[in-house]
């Protein structure tokens, strides 16, 4: 998923795009199609992004596009999915995980194997693991029962799901930086459990399949490196540290 614009971090690098950016003489994005490519469960690579845009133009037709008239999330794997009309579900796998291993990614498609009729496999963290690894980043994570979380840049979703439900996912993806929009989505009792920590992850899970109306599958994934995406410089220098600790070490 490459579908967006320049982010203030491409900007300040002058590099077109995020996920262009150098990480150890490859680029992130490259890093991630390695990583991704390297699954013998994945059949398949499409990057969404702008049509004739600086990733399109960077990969010159090495890798299928789905290059959608509309650039907003689901608008990306909508035209995935019509590119591929045979795929009844998809991995959704971020653009800026340079730290991202292939047996991350055999993992997550494992795990989310065991729920095949699920509309939606959500990967998250114990974000306990990330920070120990990479101590020199920040994660958000969200306090349940069941320990700290933070979100995974590793999805599924089905066919099903985005023709008939897109408009609900579009709905949760606007409403996740708005306190007041997540108010009124998942109702103020719920955000003040969840501010609590006295939320489990089955009832994370069952609130999800309300509003999203399809079935919901949760994926804890034990790597490190799928809790850790490249959103502001320190990242970046902390990804770019940890790439060259594992470069010396071969």
């Amino acid at each position: 998923m490459a579908n967006g614009d320049a982010c203030n971090l491409a900007e300040k690098l002058a590099v077109p795009h995020k996920a262009l950016l150098d990480m150890g003489g490859v680029t992130m994005l490259d890093r991630v199609l390695q990583a991704v490519e390297g699954c013998p469960r994945v059949h398949g690579t499409i990057v969404s992004c702008r049509p004739g845009g600086p990733i399109a133009r960077y990969l010159g037709g090495r890798v299928p596009l789905a290059g959608p008239d509309d650039p907003t999330f689901l608008g990306g794997i909508a035209e995935a999915f019509r590119v591929l009309p045979d795929m009844q579900r998809g991995m959704l796998v971020t653009c800026d995980m340079p730290l991202l291993t292939a047996d991350a990614v055999r993992y997550f498609a494992q795990e989310a194997a065991q729920s095949p009729a699920a509309d939606v496999v959500y990967g998250m963290v114990d974000v306990h693991l990330t920070r120990q690894k990479y101590p020199e980043t920040h994660r958000t994570a969200i306090h349940l029962r069941e320990g700290k979380y933070t979100a995974a840049g590793l999805s599924i979703v089905s066919r099903r799901f985005i023709e008939e439900c897109g408009p609900h996912l579009m709905e949760a993806f606007h409403a996740r930086k708005s306190k007041i929009a997540m108010a009124k989505m998942l109702g103020y009792g719920f955000l003040v459990r969840l501010a609590l920590g006295t939320l489990t992850l089955k009832q994370i899970r069952d609130r999800a399949e309300e509003l999203l109306q399809g079935e919901v599958a949760v994926v804890s994934i034990p790597y490190p490196e799928c809790g850790f995406d490249v959103d502001s410089h320190r990242d970046l220098v902390a990804a770019r540290a940890a790439l060259a600790r594992v470069q010396s070490a071969c």
